[in-house]
Protein backbone atom coordinates (compact mmCIF):
# COMPACT_ATOMS: atom_id res chain seq x y z
CA UNK A 1 0.00 0.00 0.00
CA UNK A 2 1.24 3.45 -0.94
CA UNK A 3 0.31 6.19 1.52
CA UNK A 4 -0.02 9.49 -0.31
CA UNK A 5 1.42 12.73 1.06
CA UNK A 6 -1.79 14.52 0.13
CA UNK A 7 -5.24 13.46 -1.01
CA UNK A 8 -5.71 13.05 -4.77
CA UNK A 9 -8.98 14.05 -6.44
CA UNK A 10 -9.65 12.73 -9.94
CA UNK A 11 -12.68 14.06 -11.81
CA UNK A 12 -13.81 11.45 -14.34
CA UNK A 13 -14.98 12.76 -17.71
CA UNK A 14 -18.68 13.53 -18.19
CA UNK A 15 -20.85 10.91 -19.91
CA UNK A 16 -24.27 10.72 -21.50
CA UNK A 17 -26.90 8.34 -20.20
CA UNK A 18 -29.39 6.48 -22.42
CA UNK A 19 -31.73 9.48 -22.32
CA UNK A 20 -28.97 11.73 -23.69
CA UNK A 21 -28.53 13.63 -20.43
CA UNK A 22 -24.96 14.55 -19.46
CA UNK A 23 -23.88 12.89 -16.24
CA UNK A 24 -20.88 14.02 -14.20
CA UNK A 25 -19.62 10.96 -12.30
CA UNK A 26 -18.53 11.54 -8.71
CA UNK A 27 -14.85 12.29 -8.19
CA UNK A 28 -12.45 9.51 -7.26
CA UNK A 29 -10.75 10.40 -3.98
CA UNK A 30 -7.52 8.68 -3.00
CA UNK A 31 -5.57 9.02 0.23
CA UNK A 32 -3.64 5.84 -0.49
CA UNK A 33 -3.10 3.52 -3.42
CA UNK A 34 -3.29 -0.22 -3.04
CA UNK A 35 -2.44 -1.41 -6.54
CA UNK A 36 -3.38 -4.89 -7.72
CA UNK A 37 -0.41 -6.23 -9.68
CA UNK A 38 -0.87 -8.23 -12.88
CA UNK A 39 2.18 -10.15 -14.07
CA UNK A 40 1.56 -11.21 -17.67
CA UNK A 41 4.29 -13.65 -18.76
CA UNK A 42 2.59 -14.23 -22.14
CA UNK A 43 2.95 -10.53 -23.10
CA UNK A 44 6.04 -10.05 -20.92
CA UNK A 45 4.54 -7.08 -19.04
CA UNK A 46 3.55 -6.08 -15.53
CA UNK A 47 0.55 -3.79 -15.03
CA UNK A 48 -1.36 -2.49 -12.03
CA UNK A 49 -5.00 -1.81 -11.37
CA UNK A 50 -6.01 0.96 -9.00
CA UNK A 51 -9.56 0.94 -7.56
CA UNK A 52 -11.62 3.67 -9.21
CA UNK A 53 -9.33 3.93 -12.26
CA UNK A 54 -10.83 2.08 -15.26
CA UNK A 55 -7.66 1.16 -17.18
CA UNK A 56 -4.59 -0.84 -16.29
CA UNK A 57 -1.34 1.07 -15.90
CA UNK A 58 1.64 -0.58 -17.58
CA UNK A 59 4.60 -0.61 -15.21
CA UNK A 60 7.10 -3.04 -16.72
CA UNK A 61 7.60 -3.08 -20.50
CA UNK A 62 8.46 -6.12 -22.60
CA UNK A 63 12.17 -5.19 -22.75
CA UNK A 64 12.41 -4.65 -18.98
CA UNK A 65 10.50 -7.87 -18.33
CA UNK A 66 12.84 -9.93 -20.49
CA UNK A 67 15.88 -8.43 -18.72
CA UNK A 68 14.47 -9.21 -15.27
CA UNK A 69 11.09 -10.87 -14.68
CA UNK A 70 11.60 -11.16 -10.91
CA UNK A 71 10.12 -7.94 -9.51
CA UNK A 72 9.18 -7.15 -5.91
CA UNK A 73 6.02 -5.33 -4.88
CA UNK A 74 8.17 -2.48 -3.56
CA UNK A 75 9.87 -2.07 -6.96
CA UNK A 76 6.49 -2.03 -8.72
CA UNK A 77 5.13 0.61 -6.30
CA UNK A 78 8.28 2.73 -6.75
CA UNK A 79 7.92 2.57 -10.55
CA UNK A 80 4.20 3.42 -10.23
CA UNK A 81 5.03 6.54 -8.21
CA UNK A 82 7.61 7.54 -10.83
CA UNK A 83 4.98 7.14 -13.58
CA UNK A 84 2.47 9.25 -11.62
CA UNK A 85 5.10 11.99 -11.25
CA UNK A 86 4.49 15.40 -9.71
CA UNK A 87 0.84 15.58 -10.79
CA UNK A 88 -0.69 12.17 -10.03
CA UNK A 89 -4.24 13.49 -10.36
CA UNK A 90 -3.71 14.49 -14.02
CA UNK A 91 -1.79 11.32 -14.81
CA UNK A 92 -4.50 9.09 -13.30
CA UNK A 93 -7.18 11.11 -15.14
CA UNK A 94 -5.47 10.13 -18.40
CA UNK A 95 -6.39 6.49 -17.72
CA UNK A 96 -10.10 7.24 -18.11
CA UNK A 97 -11.55 6.69 -21.59
CA UNK A 98 -12.12 9.82 -23.66
CA UNK A 99 -15.73 10.93 -24.08
CA UNK A 100 -17.46 13.22 -26.55
CA UNK A 101 -18.98 15.12 -23.64
CA UNK A 102 -15.50 16.29 -22.54
CA UNK A 103 -15.31 18.63 -25.50
CA UNK A 104 -18.81 19.72 -26.53
CA UNK A 105 -17.43 22.44 -28.84
CA UNK A 106 -14.97 20.21 -30.73
CA UNK A 107 -15.62 19.13 -34.34
CA UNK A 108 -16.18 15.42 -33.68
CA UNK A 109 -18.79 16.10 -31.01
CA UNK A 110 -20.55 18.67 -33.18
CA UNK A 111 -20.60 16.32 -36.21
CA UNK A 112 -21.96 13.50 -33.99
CA UNK A 113 -24.78 15.76 -32.80
CA UNK A 114 -25.60 16.76 -36.40
CA UNK A 115 -25.79 13.10 -37.42
CA UNK A 116 -27.91 12.27 -34.36
CA UNK A 117 -30.39 15.01 -35.32
CA UNK A 118 -30.85 13.12 -38.60
CA UNK A 119 -31.97 10.10 -36.56
CA UNK A 120 -28.71 8.14 -36.83
CA UNK A 121 -27.37 7.15 -33.43
CA UNK A 122 -24.00 5.88 -32.29
CA UNK A 123 -24.16 2.18 -31.45
CA UNK A 124 -21.83 0.11 -29.32
CA UNK A 125 -20.43 -1.78 -32.32
CA UNK A 126 -19.76 1.18 -34.65
CA UNK A 127 -16.55 3.18 -34.84
CA UNK A 128 -18.37 6.53 -34.80
CA UNK A 129 -17.43 7.50 -31.24
CA UNK A 130 -13.79 6.54 -31.79
CA UNK A 131 -13.60 8.61 -34.98
CA UNK A 132 -15.35 11.59 -33.36
CA UNK A 133 -12.88 11.49 -30.45
CA UNK A 134 -10.01 11.34 -32.96
CA UNK A 135 -11.43 14.46 -34.61
CA UNK A 136 -11.69 16.19 -31.22
CA UNK A 137 -8.15 15.26 -30.20
CA UNK A 138 -6.60 16.36 -33.51
CA UNK A 139 -8.58 19.60 -33.80
CA UNK A 140 -10.18 21.66 -36.51
CA UNK A 141 -7.08 22.17 -38.68
CA UNK A 142 -6.44 18.43 -38.81
CA UNK A 143 -10.09 17.78 -39.68
CA UNK A 144 -9.96 20.35 -42.46
CA UNK A 145 -6.76 18.83 -43.88
CA UNK A 146 -8.16 15.29 -43.60
CA UNK A 147 -11.71 15.87 -44.75
CA UNK A 148 -11.48 13.03 -47.31
CA UNK A 149 -10.51 10.59 -44.55
CA UNK A 150 -13.49 11.68 -42.45
CA UNK A 151 -15.82 11.41 -45.46
CA UNK A 152 -14.47 7.87 -45.89
CA UNK A 153 -15.34 7.07 -42.27
CA UNK A 154 -18.88 8.35 -42.78
CA UNK A 155 -19.27 6.45 -46.07
CA UNK A 156 -17.98 3.23 -44.48
CA UNK A 157 -20.42 3.50 -41.57
CA UNK A 158 -23.32 4.33 -43.91
CA UNK A 159 -22.50 1.24 -45.98
CA UNK A 160 -22.41 -0.94 -42.84
CA UNK A 161 -25.86 0.35 -41.91
CA UNK A 162 -27.09 0.01 -45.50
CA UNK A 163 -27.84 3.75 -45.63
CA UNK A 164 -27.45 5.96 -48.71
CA UNK A 165 -24.46 8.29 -48.64
CA UNK A 166 -23.51 11.25 -50.81
CA UNK A 167 -19.91 12.43 -50.48
CA UNK A 168 -20.82 16.06 -51.10
CA UNK A 169 -23.33 16.04 -48.22
CA UNK A 170 -20.75 14.41 -45.95
CA UNK A 171 -18.16 17.08 -46.82
CA UNK A 172 -20.73 19.80 -46.25
CA UNK A 173 -21.62 18.45 -42.80
CA UNK A 174 -17.96 18.10 -41.81
CA UNK A 175 -17.19 21.62 -43.01
CA UNK A 176 -20.15 22.99 -41.04
CA UNK A 177 -19.02 21.12 -37.91
CA UNK A 178 -15.51 22.57 -38.27
CA UNK A 179 -16.85 26.11 -38.78
CA UNK A 180 -19.17 25.85 -35.79
CA UNK A 181 -16.41 24.39 -33.64
CA UNK A 182 -14.02 27.22 -34.55
CA UNK A 183 -16.68 29.80 -33.72
CA UNK A 184 -17.57 28.22 -30.37
CA UNK A 185 -13.96 27.59 -29.34
CA UNK A 186 -12.99 31.20 -30.16
CA UNK A 187 -15.78 32.42 -27.82
CA UNK A 188 -14.51 30.08 -25.12
CA UNK A 189 -11.10 31.79 -24.93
Amino acid sequence: MIELKKKITINPPPLSNNAGEIINPPPVLLTSINPMIFDNPINSTVSVSIPGIPRLINIITKEEYKANSDWTRQEIETKLLAILGDDPSSKLRSFFPKTLEECPNCPGTILSKMIKKMGIVITSNCSCRKHAITMNENGNDWCENNIETIVGWLREEANKRKLPFIDYVGKFMITRAIQKSRRLLSKQQ
